[in-house]
């Protein structure tokens, strides 16, 4: 889990919290997060962490919610591509890999399965959105096969499915990790699909990032009722 971001557009709200621990209906969102994959039999995560981690190893320690965590720190920042770069001594095989600001409605298994159906390296969890004009968006081709993932446009208004933040990848995933830092999203995700090897997974259910204060008061409003 990719859980080392400072929270800076939550900064005025929630001062220096690592963004981890921002509180959304009464529980840190990493607990949720954890509550989350414990109900689906995952049983071991490895944090990826920076900014804010003796924090977040106090509040967890080894394990929460059922779940064994184990923890990989950056000593300076590495991006979301340095990070799972970095956790590599951890992965003997397919890995599930989620952002630390992202909760989707949906089942981790069935997002390996549609990977190892195409034979793909990855498959990402895409949700549609009524308009992605302030969000990036994902293409695919008719097999679902992912093209393109297209930077936001403020002019491209209209409905669209972008990417949930949250992955199933081979092990072989590592070998296309450079040394030192990087971005997932930036400079590995569009190599994969520009190779073809990887699949768009489209679902129905929500999903909650918190990135943002609209992020926010969405899940907050959602998990507080």
């Amino acid at each position: 889990m990719l859980a080392g971001g400072m929270g800076t557009r939550l900064k005025e709200r929630f001062g220096d919290l690592p963004k981890a621990l921002v509180p959304v209906g009464g529980k840190p969102f990493l607990v949720r997060q954890l509550e989350w994959l414990a109900a689906h039999d995952v049983r071991e995560v490895v944090l990826c962490l920076g900014y804010g981690a003796e924090q977040v190893r106090r509040t967890l320690e080894d394990a929460a919610a059922g779940v064994q965590v184990f923890y990989s720190e950056e000593e300076e920042p590495l991006g979301t591509g340095g990070a799972l770069h970095r956790a590599e001594r951890w992965v003997a095989g397919p890995a599930l890999v989620i952002n630390g600001d992202t909760l989707p409605e949906l089942e981790p298994a069935a997002l390996e399965r549609a990977r190892s159906r195409r034979g793909s390296l990855g498959a990402v969890a895409l949700f549609e959105l009524e308009d992605v004009s302030a969000s990036g968006r994902v293409e695919c081709d008719e097999h679902g096969i992912i093209t393109a993932f297209v930077e936001k446009d403020p002019a491209h208004h209209g409905p669209g499915w972008v990417n949930g933040g949250c992955y199933c990848f081979d092990a072989a995933l590592w070998s296309w990790l450079p040394e030192g830092a990087s971005s997932l999203e930036r400079d590995v995700l569009p190599r994969l699909a520009a190779a073809g090897q990887l699949v768009g997974q489209r679902l129905t259910g929500a999903f909650f990032d918190i990135g943002t204060p609209a992020g926010w008061e969405r899940a907050e409003r959602r998990f507080a009722a």
